[in-house]
Order: structure tokens, then C-alpha cells, then sequence
């Protein structure tokens, strides 16, 4: 059994008592790991209303005044200190706190939401932050024409793990055989408890000398799952109806125009750092960028399972799932029900199987990184093991991306797992393992060819993970030369503005994703026809300021075939772009440099 890990307020972390193992761990897994006693255990009461965002311990209750004191503190400094200063200089200075663009009322605004956060410190604040912004997301609605859209709320899902996990175990066999992990019951490996040094290094790049293995392993899921082995996955179905762009605004930038009906059906991966944020909470936002798209776009919001609860890969694996959802309804690993009614059926939108050239794969700041991990995921673990192969998307949006250290190992006193029940050294252990894992690192430690399809990046300069975004749209354009990669950085914004319905940069940045969806769909639709009837048209240059060959990165190095070439786009303050690689960031040879492989195993030997 493990110590018995005790917390000096609130008593023991794990209970000394011996946990039932799951139905699905029998005699013969234990006889395999005699040494693994401790499996996972489910949050207690108090934890879980703790981690729904319900505030119930006493110095908790702190973060509430806190908070208030935050925001009369944030309202004095308006007035005595920015106000001042601004008319002082006659509104001509910029400042990292209020942009000089954004006007009083918007820097107002971004100066109460950065108050209010100011005083967050752990998981259960953050969602408390969230479920306040998620109650008033139907005042946000009402800003929306009643009649222009349609929600189907709490859509639910059965996944059946064993069955949707079948193609990365074939896939990972060689691995797992190479170090003895998959002799347990069923074919189904549990992380041990004590894991080797050659356990935790298998899930270092496929092209890390310490990785013994072909690719790099993948560690099982460490949530909770019913008495059948399934889990219910939730989500949001939202539909434009109507169109409220007027008919002379229905033109793209190029001259073409829009379709009058779309057939976009968005698979969308909320943000929110791994542990909080829901499809509820973004609602707002993915119904404005339904209803730029055009009248019969869809979106599949997809509540993925969060940290601390469920740790990676759990949300890699529901986004999977909900790509199956929508691609082979009647997949063996996923069950819904229905309540009879085509009209309720919250399920009526994949009663026909959605074609996989009309999906759009799309988040914002985790949900991107969530994304691109489900593009290696797919290519990696799942392709090599299926007949027939799946098509993917050919359009990717990602706005902004991060990771979270609770999104690798959870929380040892809320939700203790295999990985954070031996102490804080072995949670190290296990964190700088998986934080260079291709899956979770992929700016830095994945190999991005093979990404077939479109990508849009868009992210503001004021975002702190803004070099992060800007290396990732480097690096898959040098990877995939025959494919379109386009960043926008916008001037004086901040992380996800888009989210930020009164910036006016906000609107623009919808605007572009849907000439950027449309012109690419297109593209692709095309590559399928004769020569004979495509219509030769030009890359458009809206303008331009640079037109030298260096206005893209890496331009002369990459050919000049159309497609060929990161398209490096700053967005300015007034909405005018500029092409180049002119916005002042972090140099690129500098960031590639953070984790090559020799600084790596530098920093592996010094730890």
C-alpha cells in the first residue's frame, strides 16, 4: 500500500484503506503488478462540489473579497493613475495595460476582467470565475437575433473506452511489448504506481535516445468510468438559421461570393487551460462565428473531460470520439439515445453521417493545443491500425494555445491518481516525462509533416503565448510545403479577443476565419476537378506593405508554388494588414532553440 499522504488542514489525501479495484481490473491484473494496490479514487463529496466551482472552505471564502478589493483598487488606478496619464500624453502613448486603441469603455472592461482573475490561485476559483461569466452568457445571447440560431443543449454520449482505444493498443503494441506492459488483463495496461525509469522515459519523443520504443507511449487514462467501462461525453449543437449580413456584405475580400446556404459543421474545442471553461461558456462566441459563416453552418461543442479529474490523454480521446460522433454515428465505440421526436432529437444533425471535407477543426488557447493533438493523434496512433483510413478535416482554426501542468498529473488532495499518489518527487517525475510528450508539446517536440489540410492561426500581440503560436505556424509551414498556413497577429490584443464581443478587432478576426474557411474549402474541392475547369486566381494581397521576398518566413526556402509559404499577417489597430514578418516578437531562431534536442537532455541531466 502507499504512506498515507496527509495535508496539515485538511487531513489525509488518500485513505489507508484498501480501494475495490474496477470491474475491469480482475485477479489476473493484480497478479501481474502485485506491487499496484492503489488505483483511482473518485473526489469525495466536498471535492467534487469543491471542483464544480462551489466555494465551501474557509480560506476560500477570502477569494470573494478579495476579488471586490481588486476591482475598487483597478477603478482607483482608472482614475487617478491611467486617466491622467493618458491626457497627459494627448492619447498618443501605447501601454501593455490599456491600448490607446481599444477606447475608455473597452479598456475599461479588460481592466475589470483582469481585476476579477487577479486574485484566482487555484482550479476550483477558476470555475468558480467561470460559472459567474457562464450565467450571464444568455444576457450576451440576447445581444443576437432571437430568431438567427438554434442550441441543442446537453448532448450526451456513451464511449465505450475499450472500443474506442482498440486502434492506438495495435498501434502501440510493438512499445508497450518492448517494455513488458501489455500482459494485463484484456490487453489493458495501468500505469504502475512505482513506473521504471524506462516506463516514464517511453513517453519521450519517438526520436529521443531514452526512448526505447518505435513511438512514443501513450499512458492510460486515469478518470473515473461506470460499472460497464463507459464514460458520458458531452456537448452542444448550435445552428445558424438565418443569415443577418446584409445581401451587399455577403461578398468575399477576392470578389467571390458566399454561398447562400453552408454546409460548415465546425467540431469546436473549448479553451479554458485544461481545467475549466464548457461548451455553455463559449456558446456566445461560437454562435457569432455560425452566424458570419452563413445560415446552415453547424458546431459541435465538445465538453471535454478536464483536469484534475481527468489528466491526459482523456480529452485527446473525446475529441476522437466526437469526430467519430460525427463521421460514423454508428460506431461501435459511441452510443446516444434519442427521444423518439425528430424535432427534440438532440442527435438529428448526425442522423446522416457528416462528410469529412465539410468539418472544420477548430479551438481557441487549450482547446487548439487539444486540437493539434488530436491531428498527431490521429496520425500517429490511430491511422496505422485502421482499414479504412479516416479522412480528416482540410480546414484548422486555431486561435491562441497553452497547456496545463494539472492537465498531466491532476491534483493529489482533489483528485489523487496513479500519477500523483507517491509524493511530490515521483509527480515531478512523471510531469517533465509527459511535458515532452509529441502529444502535449507538440510546438517543440512533434514531428508536424503529414498535417494534410489548411490551417489558420490567429492570436494578439498582446497574448503572452503569442510566440508559441507564431513558432507552431513556422514550423508547420516548413513541414507541409504543398499546404496553406496562414497566421494573423493582431495589434493591442490580447489572448483570445475574438471572445470579446465589443472589440472591434473581435468582428474583424470573424470575418477573415470565414473567408479563410470558404477560400479553402474551396481549394480542396478543386484539387478533385479537371485542370480544364479551374479557375486560375491569385493569392490575394490586401494591403500589402512588404512585397519583397522576405515578407514571409522562410519564403525563398519554401518555393513559390501557390500553397507553399507561411503567410505572415499583421493585423493593425485600424484593421489594415500588413504582410511581413514585422511584429516585433521573440525572434524564430531564438524560439526554436527552447527545446531541441540537445538542451533536452541537458536539462534531463541536471534535474
Amino acid at each position: 500500500m502507499p504512506p498515507e499522504l496527509k495535508d496539515s488542514k485538511n487531513g489525509p489525501i488518500i485513505e489507508s484503506v484498501p480501494r475495490k479495484p474496477s470491474s475491469l481490473l480482475g485477479l489476473q491484473d493484480e497478479q501481474h503488478h502485485p506491487d499496484q494496490s492503489f488505483y483511482y479514487k473518485r473526489p469525495s463529496f466536498l471535492n467534487r462540489i469543491y471542483l464544480s466551482g462551489v466555494i465551501h472552505r474557509p480560506n476560500d471564502l477570502l477569494f470573494l473579497g478579495h476579488g471586490l478589493i481588486s476591482i475598487l483598487w483597478t477603478l482607483v488606478c482608472l482614475l487617478l493613475v491611467d486617466l491622467p496619464f493618458l491626457i497627459t500624453t494627448r492619447f498618443h502613448t501605447n501601454s501593455e495595460r490599456h491600448p490607446v486603441t481599444w477606447g475608455a469603455f473597452y479598456s475599461f472592461c479588460m481592466s475589470m476582467s483582469r481585476a476579477c482573475s487577479s486574485s484566482v490561485h487555484n482550479v476550483a476559483q477558476l470555475r468558480l470565475v467561470s460559472n459567474i461569466i457562464t450565467w450571464f452568457v444568455p444576457v450576451r445571447m440576447l445581444l443576437l437575433p432571437s430568431n438567427s440560431y438554434s442550441v441543442k443543449y446537453n448532448v450526451q454520449i456513451k464511449v465505450h473506452l475499450n472500443t474506442l482505444l482498440e486502434p492506438e493498443r495495435k498501434t502501440l503494441a510493438p512499445t508497450r511489448a518492448r517494455l513488458n506492459l501489455n500482459n494485463s488483463l484484456d490487453g489493458t495496461h495501468r500505469n504502475p504506481v512505482n513506473p521504471s525509469s524506462e516506463y516514464l522515459a517511453s513517453f519521450l519523443p519517438d526520436n529521443h535516445p531514452q526512448n526505447l520504443g518505435r513511438l512514443a507511449n501513450l499512458p492510460e487514462e486515469s478518470g473515473a468510468l461506470d460499472e460497464d467501462g463507459t464514460y458520458t461525453l458531452r456537448g452542444e449543437w448550435i445552428e445558424a438559421l438565418d443569415d443577418p449580413i446584409k445581401e451587399e456584405d455577403r461578398t468575399r475580400r477576392d470578389g467571390a461570393r458566399r454561398p447562400s446556404r453552408s454546409n460548415v459543421v465546425i467540431l469546436y474545442c473549448h479553451g479554458g487551460g485544461h481545467v475549466f471553461c464548457s461548451a455553455s461558456f463559449h456558446r456566445e462566441v461560437v454562435t457569432r462565428m455560425l452566424l458570419e459563416i452563413g445560415p446552415g453552418a453547424r458546431a459541435f461543442v465538445v465538453d471535454y473531460r478536464l483536469a484534475p479529474e481527468d489528466p491526459f490523454p482523456a480529452a485527446v480521446h473525446d475529441i476522437y470520439a466526437a469526430y467519430l460522433y460525427l463521421t460514423q454515428p454508428n460506431h461501435p465505440a459511441i452510443t446516444f439515445f434519442s427521444n423518439g421526436s425528430s424535432t427534440n432529437n438532440p442527435h438529428y444533425h448526425v442522423s446522416t453521417p457528416i462528410l469529412p471535407k465539410d468539418i472544420v477543426l477548430a479551438g481557441d488557447s487549450a482547446g487548439a493545443g487539444v486540437a493539434i493533438a488530436f491531428q498527431l493523434y490521429m496520425r500517429d496512433y490511430v491511422q496505422p491500425s485502421v482499414e479504412p483510413k479516416f479522412e480528416m478535416p482540410p480546414v484548422t482554426v486555431l486561435i491562441s494555445f497553452n497547456f496545463a501542468r494539472a492537465y498531466l498529473c491532476g491534483d493529489t488532495k482533489l483528485a489523487p491518481n496513479e500519477r500523483n499518489c507517491r509524493g511530490r518527487h515521483m509527480v515531478w517525475e512523471w510531469y517533465r516525462h509527459l511535458a515532452q510528450h509529441p502529444l502535449v508539446s507538440p510546438v517543440y517536440t512533434a514531428n508536424l509533416s503529414g498535417l494534410g489540410g489548411a490551417t489558420l492561426l490567429q492570436t494578439g500581440a498582446f497574448d503572452r503565448l503569442a510566440d508559441d503560436t507564431r513558432l507552431y505556424a513556422h514550423k508547420l509551414g516548413q513541414a507541409n510545403l504543398d499546404q496553406r498556413v496562414r497566421l494573423e497577429l493582431y495589434r493591442d490584443q490580447v489572448h483570445v479577443h475574438q471572445f470579446f464581443e465589443f472589440l472591434p478587432m473581435a468582428a474583424k478576426a470573424l470575418r477573415t476565419m470565414t473567408d479563410f474557411i470558404y477560400d479553402s474549402q474551396e481549394e480542396y474541392n478543386n484539387k478533385n476537378r479537371p485542370a480544364q475547369q479551374l479557375l486560375a486566381r491569385p493569392r490575394r494581397r490586401a494591403n500589402n506593405k512588404y512585397m519583397n521576398s522576405g515578407s514571409f518566413i522562410g519564403a525563398g526556402k519554401k518555393g513559390s508554388g501557390q500553397g507553399a509559404g507561411t503567410e505572415w499577417i499583421v493585423v493593425d489597430t485600424d484593421g489594415t494588414e500588413w504582410e511581413g514578418h514585422d511584429d516585433e516578437g521573440c525572434p524564430i531562431s531564438v524560439l526554436e532553440d527552447c527545446w531541441n534536442l540537445e538542451t533536452r537532455e541537458k536539462a534531463a541531466a541536471n534535474a
